[in-house]
């Protein structure tokens, strides 16, 4: 039997989406991030469904841009955790990839390196996140050690990256900002700091070049719904179908462990996915999903190919009924929310053995 669960991709949305972070912040250039294979959704798929809008890409590793120019994207690739020693800077030199530097390591390279031609550099200072980054104190040196060096090309952009956005009661964002400008002030320098949530919440963040993630595809990082967010439309609709319909009695276990029980007379759809695929093992009792339209929520565990949903309250569910997952109707932040975990998880864990049908 082939499988039956699949990841449908509307790369209209996407474009959509990336519009609306466009309109949103019309002084800034945006910069689409496809790092972690889009999101799940496919880099190469969605690179080209942006390539005739979106100035520049933004990925993690270097073997992320090199997928991209290997499928042909000749457009600008930022390399968000940059390069490790000389081989790959020379890689990236090659390749023209703009490459992020964010310790004295990566700085000293630079410096040492032997380069056919100077690469583009964003130079990121650790404003609070604590993950990557210079000190603030040392921005002011390091970028005129870079504007000396011969194998950076100007102009130098400096970014940092927004620890709280999605909170919008946190003052960390505020601060973060605060730190970043006193770092910069009169160095000459384009500028970067706002990922989706400050895009969507906090102008101020909005500078020359703004970095849309999550909110690309059709996703927003906050709890709550904001207007900014309103017209966002999710890109993935993650669907299987039924495969299986059994009566269960009262008092009868489903799945795994004996997680749940009837408590009375009950019918349970087995629907084709499962953790194997992507979908979240935490997966409560109660998980929503959609037959038909109408909700079904998972009971029993989630198993490696299978779960298995209580439709006793639905009429006419029968095997090869359509089954989404997550979608427009169906919100992948709600699945998440019931397994204990963010969306950008559920996203980007999809697997391999989920294929992609792209609508054009």
């Amino acid at each position: 039997m082939a499988r039956k669960c699949k990841a449908v991709i509307d790369l209209d949305a996407i474009r959509a989406n990336y519009a609306i972070a466009c309109d949103l912040a019309p002084d800034s250039r945006s910069i689409a991030v496809i790092k972690a294979d889009a999101y799940g959704h496919g880099a190469v798929e969605v690179t080209r469904a942006l390539e005739g809008v979106a100035p520049a890409f933004a990925v993690a590793i270097i073997d992320e841009a090199l997928e991209l120019r290997d499928a042909g994207l000749t457009k600008m690739i930022l390399v968000m955790e940059g390069v490790d020693g000389i081989v790959d800077l020379e890689s990236a030199a090659r390749n023209n990839l703009t490459i992020v530097v964010h310790s004295e390591s990566q700085l000293q390279d630079l410096e040492q390196a032997t380069l056919l031609n100077p690469v583009s550099v964003w130079l990121k200072v650790d404003t609070g996140m604590h993950r990557l980054g210079i000190d603030p104190d040392r921005v002011e040196d390091a970028v005129t050690r870079l504007h000396a060096n011969k194998n950076c090309e100007l102009p130098l952009v400096v970014c940092t990256h927004l620890a709280s956005s999605e909170d919008l009661d946190s003052n960390m964002t505020d601060k973060q900002i605060e730190t970043f400008d006193r770092s910069v002030t009169n160095l000459n320098v384009l500028e970067s700091i706002a990922n989706s949530g400050g895009i969507l919440a906090v102008a101020k963040s909005h500078r020359d070049w703004n970095r849309p993630g999550y909110l690309l595809y059709g996703n927003m990082p906050f709890d709550g719904v904001i207007e900014s967010a309103s017209d966002l439309r999710p890109a993935m609709t993650l669907q299987s179908e039924v495969i299986a319909i059994r009566e269960v009695p009262a008092t009868e276990s489903v799945g795994y462990g004996r997680r749940w029980t009837a408590t009375s007379r009950a019918i349970i759809a087995t629907v084709a996915i499962g953790y194997a695929d992507g979908y979240p093992r935490h997966a409560a009792d109660g998980t929503p999903t959609l037959i038909n339209g109408q909700i079904a929520p998972i009971v029993g565990a989630v198993s490696m190919d299978m779960i298995t949903v209580d439709v006793t309250a639905l009429d006419g569910v029968k095997i090869g009924d359509p089954v989404i997952l997550w979608g427009p109707d169906l919100s992948v932040n709600r699945i998440a929310s019931a397994s204990g975990t963010i969306g950008y998880e559920l996203l980007t864990g999809l697997t391999a053995r989920v294929p992609r049908r792209y609508l054009k």
